[in-house]
């Protein structure tokens, strides 16, 4: 998933914002206790991209692998604790069936807002908004390029996966040859278009003289925007819940 890949951002926020909320959300699935909390962080999550990205089923169905491995979690925990009441099949209790909710739901929150940050922030403008904060601008360039790159190779995988298609390759995992032979015949591409790509930035950085100069110009300032002032009362919001829930012991 890349900048602005699901829809149109209305109104758009800026990478401070998309920071604070970020963090606010991380933060109250490790502070709060319970599930309540948990549980209402991802619905305002999945209320953000709604509102945000313009459609919140392109979002969720990014979300299956890591709703598929959080339904993992959720079995796994439920089915290793045997601590409080049997409630189910004579093994499973309720103090496990509350851990593994804990577990998975904490798992979806850090990844569904983490994913969320991703696709609501611009590259650049985080990289402008780290160099400000005196990060050497050749390090937020690595950030920056790094950003960039990652959407790239998953555009190329599907590329080179849907190439093979029309061409009927088609491969068989049971066997151990054929994964090698998958991994030959999908690795190699990608890494060749990798490399192709790395070569025509750094011949572009090299003709622009990129480090030459100590300082960084840049085209357009950053503003504080109506969208960051919500994500930080939201931020806030979070933190004394959080906190809230932790002292008195919220469900």
């Amino acid at each position: 998933m890349t900048h602005l890949e699901i829809g149109q951002v209305t109104p758009r926020s800026g990478p401070v914002g998309n920071l604070l909320l970020l963090a606010g959300c991380v933060a109250a699935v490790l502070v709060a206790p319970g599930i309540g909390v948990k549980l209402a962080v991802l619905l305002l999550i999945l209320a953000v991209a709604r509102a945000f990205t313009g459609s919140i089923l392109i979002f969720a169905r990014k979300l299956r692998f890591v709703a598929v491995f959080s339904l993992v979690l959720f079995v796994s925990q439920a089915l290793s604790i045997h601590i409080g009441r049997v409630v189910l099949w004579g093994s499973i209790t309720d103090q496990g069936l509350v851990s593994g909710a804990e577990m998975a739901l904490r798992f979806l929150v850090i990844l569904s807002s983490s994913m969320l940050f991703v696709v609501l922030t611009d590259p650049d403008e985080l990289t402008h908004v780290l160099i400000r904060a005196g990060i050497p601008y050749r390090f937020g360039f690595v950030l920056s390029l790094a950003l960039r790159f990652v959407p790239f190779f998953s555009q190329e995988l599907s590329r080179v996966r849907e190439a093979q298609r029309l061409r009927g390759i088609v491969f068989s995992y049971r066997r151990p040859s054929e994964v090698r032979r998958a991994i030959y015949y999908t690795f190699v591409p990608v890494l060749v278009s990798g490399l192709v790509r790395v070569d025509a930035v750094t011949m572009s950085m090299k003709g622009r003289a990129f480090g030459t100069d100590k300082r960084r110009t840049w085209s357009r300032p950053l503003r504080w925007t109506g969208a960051d002032t919500l994500f930080l009362v939201l931020s806030a919001t979070l933190a004394v819940v959080s906190l809230l829930a932790r002292r008195f012991q919220w469900a």
